[in-house]
C-alpha cells in the first residue's frame, strides 16, 4: 500500500474503512456481492460434488478466456475477474487466491496445494505486474506467492516446496522519522526459469532471477541472480555446485 493508504487502513474505524474493505476484495460493490454470494453458496461443499459445482458456477466469474478450475472446499477467492486459469488447474483446500489490477494467471495443469496464498493485491497494484506461472507448476503446502508491483514470472515445470515465500514487494526503512507502517511500499520483478526446484522454507525476494534447471536448497534466501544449472543454498544464497547437463 501507499504510505497514506496503509496508515489509514490500520487506524481508521469509520465507514470509509468498511468501503476500503470491499475495495480490497473485489473490483466493485456489485462484484463483491456476486463473488461472495457464489462462494457462500458452495465453497463449503466437500468432495467431488463440491468440486464439480464450483467448477461450473465459478467459471463465468473468473477472467475472460479462463478455463474451469477444480477447486476444493474452503478456498477463498477475491477479485475473481482478475484471475485466469489454464486447463486442468487444481486448487486444494484452505488456499487463498487474491487478485487485483495486477492479475494472476496460472498455467495449464498447475497444482496449488493446501493452504497456499497466491496474492497480487496491494493498494497501488499496477496492471501487468501480477503473477504469471507456466504449465505444470507445483505450488506447495502453505507457500506464499506475492506480486502487485514488479511482476512475478514463473516458467514451466517449476516445483515450489512447502512454506516457500516468493514476493516482489518490500518496504522502505531508511526514514527514521516515520514508523514502519508509514514508509513506502514498492515491488521489484522476480523471474524464475523452467524446471526449477525451490525447496521448503526458502525465500525468494524482489530482484531475483533464477535460471533454468536450478535448485534452491531448503531454507535459502535468494535476492540476486542464480545461473542456470546451479544448486544454491544458505543465507544469503550462494552457489554450492553446478548441476551436470546430460
Amino acid at each position: 500500500m501507499t504510505r497514506d493508504g496503509l496508515r489509514k487502513y490500520m487506524k481508521d474505524p469509520s465507514m470509509e474503512l468498511g468501503l476500503k474493505y470491499v475495495q480490497t476484495r473485489a473490483s466493485g460493490l456489485e462484484r463483491y456481492f456476486l463473488e461472495r454470494g457464489a462462494q457462500l453458496l458452495c465453497c463449503w461443499i466437500p468432495g467431488p460434488l463440491g468440486v464439480g459445482i464450483r467448477a461450473a458456477l465459478y467459471k463465468g466469474l473468473f477472467g475472460q478466456k479462463s478455463h474451469m478450475a477444480f477447486i476444493e472446499a474452503g478456498v477463498e477467492i477475491f477479485f475473481m475477474n482478475a484471475i485466469h486459469f489454464g486447463k486442468g488447474v487444481y486448487v486444494d483446500s484452505h488456499c487463498r487466491l487474491h487478485g487485483s489490477a495486477a492479475e494472476i494467471t496460472l498455467g495449464n495443469n498447475n497444482r496449488v496445494m493446501r493452504g497456499a496464498y497466491v496474492c497480487s493485491y496491494v493498494s497501488n497494484a499496477r496492471s501487468g505486474e501480477g503473477i504469471i506461472t507456466g504449465d505444470e507448476c507445483w505450488i506447495g503446502v502453505n507457500a506464499v506467492l506475492g506480486s502487485g508491483q514488479g511482476g512475478l514470472h514463473i516458467g514451466d515445470n517449476v516445483l515450489i516446496g512447502p512454506n516457500a515465500v516468493i514476493v516482489t514487494g518490500n518496504h522502505d526503512y531508511e526514514r527514521v522519522d516515520l514508523t514502519a507502517v508509514e514508509q513506502d511500499y514498492y515491488g521489484i520483478p522476480i523471474h524464475i526459469g523452467n524446471n526449477v526446484w525451490i525447496g521448503a522454507n526458502s525465500v525468494v525476494l524482489g530482484g531475483a532471477t533464477i535460471g533454468d534447471h536450478s535448485v534452491i536448497a531448503a531454507g535459502a534466501v535468494v535476492s540476486g541472480n542464480v545461473p542456470p544449472y546451479t544448486l544454491v543454498g544458505g543465507v544469503p544464497a550462494r552457489a554450492i555446485r553446478e548441476i551436470q547437463k546430460k
